[in-house]
């Protein structure tokens, strides 16, 4: 390390203050490591003042003139405020200056098993991590990516054939998968120890399924055939009404009970009204047709607690509301959109074939990350946010990446 050896006779409460940067512009950082440690001085073998963690903002007074180089990360030093009049020293590498932004996230990459092409993540409520590959296979880390369990799911004697889609919640994870008779719907209630699978012989129109969503009382199934529904955990299955029995990508509830499906010939939702004669009529209404960034093929739905809801296609990410399914608008350029993830604080994630985009402002600004910036590769197929760790993890065909 690094600070380089420079008159170290000056009196230490002055020693930095010589040194600073005449063009740094004081104003508030974001700390983006999980932890990162404040020392009273501008090197790392400073006295630990106190930590800071991520997501804290701060306001840093001083940049030190030098940069040092820590664990393959150079940078500078800022001193920042701390309560009761005191300062302290932080790594430049571990914060940014885009307070409103999630932008200088360090990405670390994994391939659990060696070569496998990632298809399927899903963080469990417990903090538990699957990841789904091409071959069926799947990846289980229960202390937070340091070590991975190999899990092959098979019943009497059938092994998945693919994982498309790995949903949880607190009973049971749930598999979309496909392969013929190696396809359908997977469900273990005890990580991987022991599977069900249930296929066209439970009732489901296909064994090709996409996409599961999972709402109080009901299991829905977006298969080759249609939307599937099963209110008894999988051990029936039906075609929902409205008789759609096109191919369906992807699925999403509202909380006021609408059901989306993306379909390879648009967005629908599922809608009742009065018969001209009486009774009830029951059908699929398609939405957003021509609107911005709508495309035919619709890969994934997302739903905000506000009722946003974001639609990625082959043409990009729209947007609209559940209170007014008639307007739509675009958001940012032409892509390939296979994820979206709203997380609980309403940070908004994309995972695109060209990158990994984040927005903490609904939608206004992002911030992009692809494999220059770290990532294993520029295809993201899925993403999801980690219970406890709060940091997002995005899987592709080139492998597993990660921030701290």
């Amino acid at each position: 390390m690094i600070v380089k050896k420079i008159i170290f006779f000056v009196a230490a409460l002055s020693v930095f203050s010589v040194f600073a940067e005449s063009s740094f512009q004081p104003g508030k950082i974001k700390v983006t490591a999980r932890s990162l440690i404040v020392r009273n001085i501008a090197s790392q073998g400073g006295t630990e003042v106190t930590q800071v963690k991520r997501g804290d903002i701060l306001n840093a007074v001083e940049r030190s003139i030098n940069e040092s180089t820590i664990e393959e990360f150079t940078d500078y030093w800022y001193k920042i405020n701390l309560p009761k009049n005191k300062t302290g020293w932080v790594f430049g590498a571990y914060i940014t200056f885009d307070v409103n932004l999630e932008s200088g996230l360090r990405w670390k990459n994994q391939n659990p098993g060696q070569g496998n092409k990632f298809t399927g993540i899903n963080i469990a409520p417990n903090g538990n991590i699957f990841l789904g590959t091409e071959s069926g296979v799947l990846f289980l880390s229960n202390d937070k990516g340091k070590s991975w369990r190999k899990i092959v799911p098979q019943v009497l004697g059938i092994n998945l054939a693919t994982i498309n889609k790995i949903t949880s919640d607190e009973k049971a994870i749930w598999i979309a998968g496909s392969g013929d008779t190696k396809g359908g719907v997977w469900k273990t209630s005890n990580n991987g120890n022991s599977w069900t699978q249930f296929t066209t012989s439970q009732g489901l129109p296909s064994n090709e399924i996409y996409d599961i969503a999972i709402s109080p009382n009901v299991i829905y199934a977006a298969t080759r055939g249609g939307i599937a529904i099963s209110k008894d955990q999988g051990l029936t299955w039906a075609i929902m009404e409205g008789e759609f029995k096109e191919r369906v990508f992807s699925t999403a509830t509202s909380q006021d009970g609408k059901v989306f499906i993306g379909t390879n010939k648009g967005l629908y939702v599922f809608s009742e009204s009065k018969g001209l004669f009486g009774g009830t009529k029951k059908l699929w209404k398609r939405l957003g047709e021509n609107a911005p960034n709508m495309g035919e093929q619709i890969y994934s739905i997302a739903i905000s607690p506000n009722g946003d809801i974001y639609i990625g296609s082959e043409n990009g990410l729209s947007k609209s509301n559940i209170t007014n399914l008639d307007t739509w608008s675009g958001i940012g350029g032409k892509t390939n959109v296979n994820s979206i993830l709203i997380g609980q604080s309403g940070k908004i994630i994309i995972g695109t074939d060209n990158g990994l985009n984040i927005s903490l402002d609904n939608g206004i600004s992002w911030v992009t990350y692809k494999k220059e910036n770290g990532l294993a590769g520029n295809r993201i197929n899925q993403v999801s946010i980690h219970p406890t760790e709060k940091n997002i993890w995005a899987i592709g065909l080139d492998g597993v990446s990660f921030h701290e």
